[in-house]
């Protein structure tokens, strides 16, 4: 489902209308509209932080959320990094520890390895072998 919302500048300066999306995962996305050919999207976050500085983001800015929550847009949650900088800040998260359901043994991984199976819930193995064993239990 789709809510049309008032353009700001300077988005109201190059689009005719806005629609606010909102994916499975609660992120906001803005899909832009001139016509049935000339449309294109941005995220919500990016959009608000334009808004905010008065001018279209550089392909090079990216709109982070302090908090990690993608959810929450509020203006203070954002702040702009560069591509290496977000790229540090997503990397240098701590890692987090976790049992084998397996074989009961501790182990660690990154954010980034295991976050899509943290998303949907799925069973987390300390190593192939034992997530082979999980899979056919």
């Amino acid at each position: 489902m789709s809510t049309k919302i008032e353009l700001e500048y300077p988005y109201n300066e190059k689009w005719k209308s806005g629609y606010l999306n909102i994916n499975s995962d609660g992120r906001r996305t803005l899909s832009l509209y001139n016509s049935h050919t000339d449309r294109s999207s941005t995220q919500y976050a990016r959009y608000l932080m334009s808004v905010h500085l008065g001018r279209f983001l550089e392909p090079t800015e990216q709109v982070d959320h302090k908090d990690e929550d993608k959810t929450n847009d509020n203006i203070g949650n954002l702040q702009i990094l560069t591509i290496v900088e977000n790229n540090i800040k997503t990397h240098k998260q701590p890692d987090i520890n976790l049992t084998c359901p397996v074989c009961m043994k501790g182990f660690s991984r990154t954010r980034t390895q295991v976050a899509w199976k943290i998303k949907t819930g799925k069973k987390i193995c300390c190593s192939r072998k034992c997530g082979g064993k999980y899979s056919h239990k």
